[in-house]
């Protein structure tokens, strides 16, 4: 029996995909959520953070995503028991330090003081609601759940976690610097449909215009890949040539979500 694959999605890679389409009604993410064999997960946080920046694809991502939530504190509790909020804490702290090693002081000073042995699971959580509104927005909130989330599927399921994620380098090595966790971008999900769904390019032609475009219009013209070099280092290959390499097998998936060209 095939192993099923859990992944989570995360603002920017719904926001993105949603507006890359092809010739039919499916987007991007439409093909990427429809891949057999894969769980798609997102925090609350991320529809939250979501309905700021694209009410279109809000919609979307009800209608995709399944009725079944976890309510990660609960699913701690039967686990750790009366340690669950201990553990949520630790659990929060290394989704700040995946970012930076101040986050978690800065912001969730409270918890680290918070006195579980003579607080209720609803005192923690009305603690933990008033910090993460008082951070209010751009703070990387989402993501910070979202690194939470993973390590509650990790623990709860065993197996490696995807993350379709941001194009932000920072972003993606925060995800990977937790266990079993692989990052998915943009660019390198046509690589990854192009092995799940055997995907050809002609089908994928009217999609990577679309990309191509979609880029075009936020002044951006390139995409950073990695060489074919036993020193790490980046190039910038323009952004439709990068695509149309992707179906010529030039490229391989790095865990960090970045492509590398082949050795040749």
């Amino acid at each position: 029996m095939k192993m099923e694959k859990y992944a989570l999605l995360d603002t920017d890679f719904i926001s993105k995909t949603h507006f890359i389409q092809g010739n039919t009604e499916k987007s991007l993410s439409d093909l990427v959520v429809e891949m057999p064999g894969y769980c798609f997960f997102c925090h609350s946080q991320i529809i939250k953070e979501l309905s700021r920046h694209n009410q279109q694809a809000i919609g979307w991502l009800q209608h995709k995503i399944s009725e079944q939530k976890i309510e990660v504190l609960n699913e701690l509790v039967k686990i750790r028991g009366d340690f669950a909020c201990s553990t949520y804490t630790l659990m929060l702290k290394d989704a700040c330090d995946a970012f930076s090693k101040s986050y978690f002081k800065e912001h969730y000073q409270t918890l680290e003081n918070f006195d579980i042995v003579t607080s209720t699971k609803q005192d923690y959580l009305e603690t933990l609601q008033k910090a993460d509104d008082e951070i209010g927005k751009h703070n990387s909130l989402g993501e910070i759940k979202s690194y939470v989330l993973l390590q509650l599927l990790s623990l709860l399921k065993g197996e490696q976690v995807y993350v379709f994620c941001s194009d932000d380098k920072a972003a993606r090595n925060g995800a990977i610097s937790f266990n079993n966790v692989r990052c998915i971008s943009a660019l390198s999900a046509f690589l990854r449909l192009k092995k799940e769904i055997s995907w050809t390019f002609d089908a994928a032609e009217p999609y990577i215009n679309s990309y191509v475009q979609f880029c075009k219009e936020h002044n951006q013209q390139t995409f950073r890949v990695m060489e074919a070099s036993d020193v790490p280092r980046m190039q910038r290959v323009p952004c439709k040539q990068a695509l149309e390499e992707i179906f010529l097998d030039r490229f391989v998936e790095l865990q960090n979500g970045f492509l590398r060209y082949r050795d040749t």
